[in-house]
């Protein structure tokens, strides 16, 4: 009896290590010792002591967060400057776009700045850049468009300042519209309204001889011109393919 009460402790023992200890959501892992980081477009991180974030997260850049949305990201431990963790980033794109600043940032297991980390909470901060080929063959976006895309956790109801813009020009072309039309019908009033009252008779006025000048002609210089003029036609330029996009950045505890 006792010999199996020992057995079934120690079944339950194995499962609590085998399920429970090592747990990704429980364990740490020191920072130097991560070597590569695999980061998928909509993934979340682990999280133990704050709120989750996406594994990839556009912050901004001169092509904006909308040009280009890398789906799968790898970046690798270039050891430490002396201060945090080096890394290189690596994803496929267009030859337009590059990565710009990027930061990796992880969850310290006990507080911020920890140098041991929570397991699976990493991810990365990045810009996208235009090349020098993006900024030929592309036009400048507007402003509204630099900013990270709406997430799911967004509201559907918040208006673009474009669309507000709109709204303003339509409200100020209605107004404009309606003290126009008012003021046509109060000019007609007045018009109709005007009448000429006299008691003096209609006198004809005396016809005075109408002096009409003789038209002097002069000859007409005629200049030509002996410039000639070329239009040279638009280029519409396009991306020449794809490759290995690289970015460098470091490392950041919250």
């Amino acid at each position: 009896m006792l010999a199996n009460l020992i057995s079934v402790i120690l079944v339950l023992v194995c499962v609590h290590v085998t399920f429970g200890a090592f747990n990704p959501a429980d364990y740490s892992i020191q920072m130097s010792k991560i070597k590569v980081l695999t980061l998928n477009h909509g993934k979340m991180t682990n999280s133990r002591r704050v709120p989750a974030v996406p594994q990839l997260k556009c912050v901004g850049g001169t092509a904006g967060c909308r040009a280009f949305i890398p789906q799968v990201v790898q970046c690798e431990n270039q050891g430490s400057d002396g201060i945090t963790i080096q890394w290189e980033c690596k994803t496929d794109m267009e030859n337009a776009y590059r990565f710009g600043k990027i930061m990796v940032i992880c969850e310290g297991y006990d507080y911020p700045g920890d140098q041991y980390v929570l397991v699976g909470s990493c991810g990365l901060e990045y810009n996208i850049d235009f090349t020098k080929e993006g900024i030929d063959n592309h036009p400048p976006i507007s402003i509204i468009d630099i900013g990270p895309p709406p997430t799911s956790q967004g509201t559907s109801t918040e208006l673009s300042s474009l669309t507000i813009f709109f709204i303003c020009l339509g409200v100020l072309l209605f107004l404009t519209a309606i003290f126009g039309l008012i003021a046509c019908i109060v000019c007609s009033e007045r018009s109709s309204s005007y009448h000429v009252h006299s008691d003096v008779p209609f006198v004809r006025p005396v016809p005075y001889p109408v002096f009409t000048p003789r038209p002097i002609y002069r000859p007409t210089t005629v200049y030509v011109s002996n410039y000639r003029t070329s239009t040279a036609g638009n280029r519409v330029a396009s991306s020449s393919g794809t490759r290995t996009a690289s970015g460098f950045g470091g490392t950041m505890s919250r």
